[in-house]
């Protein structure tokens, strides 16, 4: 077994999930009604939240996003990088349906239903153009994958979101006439992104050499 198939293994202890875990779907859902009462009942709290802002992004929402996005990066393994000669046709896969197909798909579906709703054009280009990073490992170790690919692809996703989401989300917001800020776009990138996968990686390996690969 592989350092990374051990440490998922140890994560998901035996694939019993906790209550919160198990109940995921039901929390967002209950989050997402929460925030629509809440724009209802304070119809100001939206301009408010996003009135605190550093070089254009939002710090309460960095903040927030942060949070999220530094445990998944706890798990990225970029040594896992070596390994992507090693069986091409599943990298070439991920590939071709994470910066092709999907992007495409999303973009002809946002035009076909959302004709003039340019916040919602975008919104749907945003998520279409994002693959899944590293909440992907424990999915593809619930469902008995391959975990050794799983790893490996999952550590490309996202190496890979860093070079091409901010590209691809210009190229398809300019194809539909929408303006948005590209510079903006690439800080959003390095700070959401970039600054948790690097504290990630550095953290992982501070852990490792502190507590051992198993803990």
């Amino acid at each position: 077994m592989s350092d990374g198939e051990l440490e998922l293994e140890n994560q998901v202890q035996g694939k019993q999930l906790s209550t919160f875990e198990k109940y995921l779907p039901l929390w967002i859902g209950i989050c997402m009604l929460l925030g629509i009462i809440l724009s209802q009942v304070v119809p100001g709290i939206g301009e408010s939240i996003n009135s605190w802002q550093v070089a254009g992004i939002s710090v309460p929402i960095g903040i927030c996003l942060f949070l999220m996005m530094y445990p998944a990066m706890l798990n990225i393994q970029a040594s896992e990088l070596k390994k992507l000669g090693k069986n091409p046709k599943p990298i070439i896969l991920t590939l071709v349906s994470n910066w092709i197909v999907a992007p495409i798909v999303g973009f002809v579906l946002a035009q076909t239903f959302l004709p003039g709703n340019e916040q919602l054009i975008v919104a749907v280009i945003l998520l279409s153009s994002s693959p899944c990073t590293a909440m992907v490992l424990v999915w593809g170790y619930l469902a008995e994958g391959n975990q050794e690919q799983n790893v490996i692809n999952t550590t490309l996703n996202t190496a890979t979101i860093l070079v091409l989401f901010a590209p691809l989300v210009a190229l398809f917001t300019g194809i539909s006439n929408i303006p948005i800020d590209r510079m903006l776009l690439v800080i959003s990138v390095f700070v959401f992104l970039g600054v948790p996968l690097v504290l990630g990686i550095i953290s992982r390996k501070t852990l490792v050499i502190w507590k051992g690969e198993e803990w």
